[in-house]
């Protein structure tokens, strides 16, 4: 599963699609798996708060080829900060098309007093809480992790994610987490820390 589509899963409720977070830290956190799945791919590199195309070749997957293809035409924009915000606006929608077009998830509307808003409800209960528990597993140390698994694991943290994923507070599974970040290359750590202060940011606005 494509990284992006398991942080959708894990960041909204099994039963009624509704997010475990604010919007916009669903929306940064997702545009940030939507970056790395790019870097996994080797197409781009993020250094610091910047990042630059590394290979034109396209991802087999369209919308990273859609991502890939919009950072080349806007070459100038190589703030991560600035793709965080510019992909983060059509990110619930983008990875929830994707999802759908796998039968993962169905589109439906909720109408709450004069508004209507749009959620993506898995098609098999079992599935979010699956990506749960096999995150929690990983976090444990009861199955090895990969590369792509600390990447989510780190985003999930950086967005607060992790509280529902370690419900529990096991000060040695976040421990492992932080060391697991710490080891990751450096493109993938740099991203996860642009996310975690973005995430911050927001919060801190919306307190204002």
């Amino acid at each position: 599963m494509l990284l992006a589509d398991d942080f959708f899963l894990i960041a909204h409720d099994d039963r009624d699609g509704r997010s475990r977070l604010s919007q916009r830290a669903v929306e940064l956190g997702l545009a940030g798996a939507m970056l790395g799945e790019l870097v996994l791919e080797q197409r781009i590199v993020c250094e610091g708060d910047r990042l630059r195309v590394i290979s034109r070749e396209p991802p087999s997957d369209p919308l990273a080829h859609t991502n890939l293809a919009t950072m080349i035409a806007e070459t100038q924009h190589r703030e991560i900060r600035t793709w965080l915000l510019f992909l983060g606006q059509t990110a619930v929608d983008a990875v929830g098309q994707r999802l759908a077009r796998v039968g993962l998830v169905e589109q439906t509307q909720v109408r709450r007093l004069l508004r209507t808003s749009t959620r993506w409800v898995s098609t098999d209960i079992n599935l979010p809480a699956g990506r749960v528990v096999r995150l929690r597993r990983l976090l444990t140390g009861q199955e090895p992790m990969r590369v792509a698994d600390t990447t989510l694991a780190g985003l999930a943290d950086a967005t607060g994610l992790s509280g529902h994923v370690l419900w529990d507070t096991d000060q040695t599974s976040l421990r492992r987490l932080q060391q697991a970040v710490s080891a990751l290359p450096p493109p993938l750590r740099d991203l996860i820390l642009q996310v975690e202060s973005a995430v911050g940011d927001a919060v801190l606005s919306q307190r204002g």
